[in-house]
């Protein structure tokens, strides 16, 4: 039972707890990483402010925009309101400290009360991190669409802050009435296929379009975002409503995880963070493989046979987000083609991000670096021949990117680059993931000899694997620029050769590489 002098004592120890952080808190400090963050931000938008293409686009494209646009925007807005469903489905978004898990919930106290203020900071900090984002946007669309600059500001910042306060607010709906996963796919399912409905027939009906709506309403102001603005207030106040019904064993779980996430995330122990992430989504091998390989092909190509053991039991959503990052970065390209270049960092990343998962075999293999240095063949010989069977996955992602670009602009032009990029972007983003997991953690011994040089190398670290396969996209920069009388095609394999070197050269470093120590 929930005691009425309880709520006192909560509010007591939160605020001697605030007291201690702030009383062990360097102010100076806390205000040279806020100057630091501005400085950053400033930079940032300058930065994109000078890259994005400048120059309104002509009035019968920006009626399109106006009539497509909001459909379109939704598609990805749909996505991330599905993403919080799910997290939803597995007990979260809020992530509490396990001190507060075992004390604070096991207590006679009022456990909305008690998980209120997280959610309300977790509210808060995603719709921070949104109005970021959601500037940015409104910059860029400012520099080629009519209409006022702060206009188009307002309506990026209102529209992903809105879509946030939706996807956090649908995540504590689904934990705190203990909706089961199902429920959360379903409606992920739904908000999607209604986004694609509106996409292909041009209807309104999917609350993404809404959202999608407002942040055009510089161009053409729509009821419809109304609706939106509506529904994105009124689901996170259902939410911190029922948010005393959080299951206590889901958060018990999510804060031990978190915490090593964190921690892990902190030491750019990359292949640590990616399994407590698999973890922290509850996502788990199927028992079963997709197909079974032939018992003939048993003694042949061990290395090869053993990959796609692993690789034919990837659970339905792990091969459903490498086709998404696939579809993700084929758009990217058509837009780096139509003259937003920086579009080609956005399909980088996602190729990276689907080879992470490609290389799962490898990575297993980094985890038992007893047994890997115990076979019989060199480290870095086992190490290349982990890399064919990903190649082969990371070529199916690169044609899906490729049917991602048929469906936006159908060319024969991208079936010849095709035949150029898929190939190089796959043996980059399977080298680029591989040398990120075999690299393991920083090391602390240079972190401590020389603190000054850390910050740098650690960037560089972090940086260089997703370069890499940025570099491997060069060739459709290449074969835009291209002038006549050279085609397109041929441009785009004059680049590829020297990226096609710098790639292979990294692939013989990794060759030379060692088994991790334990």
């Amino acid at each position: 039972m929930a005691l009425a002098p309880a709520s006192d004592a909560l509010g007591e120890l939160t605020a001697a707890r605030r007291r201690r952080r702030l009383g062990d808190l360097d102010w100076f400090e806390a205000f040279y990483n806020a100057y630091l963050a501005g400085v950053g931000v400033v930079v940032a938008t300058a930065v994109v402010s000078t890259v994005l293409p400048e120059g309104e686009v002509t009035a019968d494209t920006a009626r399109r925009v106006a009539t497509e646009g909001p459909a379109l925007a939704g598609l990805v807005l749909a996505v991330v309101v599905a993403v919080g469903a799910r997290s939803g489905g597995r007990g979260g978004p809020v992530a509490l400290e396990p001190a507060v898990v075992h004390h604070v919930l096991l207590a006679p106290v009022d456990r909305a009360a008690a998980l209120r203020g997280p959610a309300v900071r977790s509210l808060r900090f995603t719709a921070f991190a949104a109005a970021g984002v959601g500037a940015v946007a409104g910059l860029a669309a400012a520099g080629r669409l009519p209409g006022s600059p702060v206009a188009h500001v307002a309506a990026g910042v209102g529209a992903s802050v809105l879509t946030a306060l939706l996807a956090v607010g649908t995540a504590l709906v689904f934990s705190g009435r203990r909706w089961p996963m199902w429920a959360a796919d379903a409606l992920a399912a739904a908000l999607v296929g209604l986004s694609l409905l509106d996409v292909s027939e041009g209807t309104a009906v999917a609350p993404g379009t809404w959202l999608g709506a407002l942040a055009l309403t510089p161009l053409e102001f729509r009821p419809l975002a109304v609706a939106g603005v509506a529904l994105a207030l009124a689901v996170p106040l259902a939410g911190l409503a029922g948010v005393g019904g959080t299951s206590l064993e889901a958060a018990t779980r999510r804060a031990g995880l978190v915490g090593q996430l964190r921690f892990a995330v902190t030491m750019q122990d990359l292949r640590t963070a990616l399994l407590l992430r698999r973890q922290l989504a509850q996502e788990r091998p199927r028992s079963r493989p997709w197909v079974r390989l032939p018992a003939s092909s048993a003694t042949r190509l061990p290395v090869f046979r053993r990959d796609w053991h692993g690789l034919l039991r990837f659970p339905a959503v792990r091969i459903a987000r490498m086709a998404g990052l696939g579809v993700v970065a084929g758009l990217a390209l058509h837009g780096a083609w139509s003259g937003t270049t920086p579009l080609v960092v956005v399909a980088a990343l996602a190729l990276f991000v689907a080879a992470l998962d490609a290389i799962e075999p490898l990575s297993q293999e980094a985890d038992r670096p007893g047994a890997w240095a115990a076979l019989p063949v060199p480290d870095g010989r086992l190490l290349l021949r982990h890399l064919v069977a990903p190649g082969l996955v990371m070529a199916a992602v690169g044609l899906v990117a490729l049917a991602g670009v048929e469906l936006a602009a159908p060319s024969v032009l991208a079936l010849q680059l095709a035949v150029v990029e898929v190939p190089l972007a796959a043996a980059a983003a399977v080298v680029a993931a591989a040398a990120s997991v075999v690299m393991g953690p920083p090391d602390i011994v240079l972190r401590v000899s020389f603190p000054e040089a850390a910050a740098t190398s650690s960037v560089l670290r972090a940086a260089w694997p997703p370069g890499l396969v940025a570099l491997a996209l060069a060739p459709v920069l290449a074969a835009r620029a291209a002038e006549r009388p050279v085609p397109a095609w041929a441009a785009a394999a004059n680049v590829a050769v020297p990226v096609a070197a710098v790639v292979a050269g990294v692939t013989v470093w990794l060759g030379s590489r060692r088994a991790p120590a334990l």
